[in-house]
C-alpha cells in the first residue's frame, strides 16, 4: 500500500480555474526550504519541484514526477502588518512562476479541521487545526498571466489558504515492488526483514514488540529523508498473519488506518476474496475516511481495491493498490 503521511510546518494551497495547464499550486516549507507541487490538468497529476536532490531522486524512485529546480522562496510584512511570501522558480517547460501569497487573519481551530480531496492520484487528508485565507494582494503569474484566488470552492473550501502545522496523508494508487533480501526463519523478538525496491530503494522490517499472537513491526525506509515512523500491527490466527492496523507518526502528529476483520497478509488460497472494513484517524480525529477492502489474490501478488463510504466527496471512490514479494531465495517463500 503506498500511503504516505507529511508533516509540513508552513503550507500554501492555490485553486488555478483558468490556467491551460495546472489546476492547482502547493508550497510546501520547512527549515527555510521550499518545495513547490504543480498539478496538471491534463494528466490530472502532479509534478514536485525541488532543490534538494536526495528528496526528487527519492520521489522519482517512487514512480513521482520529480525535478530539481532553484526555488527562491522570501517573506516579508506589509503595512498592515500581513506576512507576505514570494516564491519563484522555472517549471519543466521553462516557464517562470511567481507567487506572491498575502496572508489574512489566522482563525484557530479551523473548521473543517481535516480537508479531503480525491482525483486520480487518491485520497488526500490534510489535517491543520489553524488556518488563514489569502487575501488581496495574492497574485500567482505563470509564464505572465496572472491569477487571482476566488474566495471559496464550489465545495465551501478556500480557494487559497495558508497554514501551520500541516500533516498531508495520502493513500495512492499503485503497486509496490519489493524484493525479500534476507530475513529470519520465524517472528520472533528483533527479526528483520531487509527489502529491496525500484530505483535501488531500500526498507526495514523490525519486530519490535512480540506478545502472545501480536507483534509490532517497524517500516523504516532507508532512502527517504522525509518518512515517517511507521508501525504495523500484525496478528497471527490458524497459522495465518493478518494485518489489524497501521500507525504513521510525524512531529508528534499521526494517522492511523484500522482493519476489521484483519486483512490477510497474503490470502490464502488464488481463489479467495477476502472483504474487510477500514477506517482512517488522524490525531484527535476518530474517523476522517472509511469504507471497504476487497483482497484478491493472484499469482504472486496481492491485489487491495478500496472503495470509499466517507468523506463525501470520496464515495464511490475506487483505488486499486497491491504488493508483489519476490524473495531471491525460494526457501523464504513463507
Amino acid at each position: 500500500m503506498d500511503i504516505r503521511f507529511r508533516y509540513v510546518p508552513q503550507y500554501f494551497e492555490q485553486s488555478i480555474s483558468d490556467d491551460p495547464r495546472y489546476a492547482r499550486i502547493q508550497a510546501l516549507v520547512e527549515e527555510g526550504r521550499c518545495d513547490v507541487i504543480l498539478l496538471e490538468k491534463t494528466m490530472n497529476r502532479e509534478a514536485f519541484y525541488s532543490n534538494w536532490n536526495r528528496k526528487v531522486d527519492a520521489l522519482a524512485a517512487n514512480g513521482a514526477d520529480a525535478y530539481v529546480a532553484q526555488i527562491d522562496f522570501a517573506s516579508s510584512p506589509t503595512a498592515d502588518s500581513h506576512p507576505v511570501f514570494r516564491v519563484h522558480f522555472k517549471d519543466q517547460f521553462g516557464q517562470e512562476v511567481t507567487w506572491q501569497f498575502v496572508v489574512g487573519q489566522m482563525v484557530p481551530h479551523a473548521s473543517p479541521e481535516v480537508i479531503s480531496r480525491t482525483d486520480n492520484s487518491g485520497i488526500a487528508l490534510l489535517y491543520a487545526t489553524h488556518r488563514a485565507a489569502g487575501v488581496a494582494g495574492t497574485t500567482l503569474t505563470i509564464a505572465g498571466r496572472k491569477y487571482l484566488p476566488e474566495s471559496t470552492q464550489s465545495n465551501g473550501a478556500l480557494d487559497a489558504f495558508y497554514a501551520t502545522d500541516m500533516t498531508v496523508g495520502q493513500i495512492l494508487p499503485g503497486t509496490g515492488l519489493w524484493g525479500v533480501e534476507s530475513g529470519p526463519a520465524d517472528l520472533v523478538e528483533r527479526a528483520k526483514w531487509n527489502l529491496s525496491g525500484g530505483g535501488g530503494r531500500q526498507r526495514l522490517l523490525s519486530v519490535k514488540q512480540l506478545s502472545g499472537s501480536e507483534a509490532a513491526v517497524d517500516q523504516i525506509d532507508l532512502d527517504d529523508p522525509d518518512a515517517p515512523q511507521v508501525v504495523l500491527n500484525i496478528v497471527r490466527a490458524n497459522d495465518t498473519y493478518g494485518l489489524s492496523s497501521l500507525s504513521f507518526e510525524s512531529h508528534g502528529n499521526h494517522l492511523w488506518i484500522f482493519f476489521g476483520p484483519m486483512l490477510p497478509l497474503p490470502a490464502p488460497q488464488l481463489s479467495d476474496r477476502t472483504v474487510v472494513s477500514f477506517t482512517v484517524a488522524e490525531n484527535e480525529q476518530a474517523s476522517v475516511a472509511s469504507g471497504q477492502l476487497e483482497v484478491q489474490r493472484a499469482l504472486d501478488a496481492e491485489h487491495l481495491l478500496w472503495r470509499f463510504d466517507t468523506p463525501n466527496l470520496a464515495k464511490g471512490l475506487r483505488l486499486e493498490t497491491g504488493v508483489n514479494l519476490i524473495p531471491r531465495d525460494s526457501r523464504q517463500a513463507n
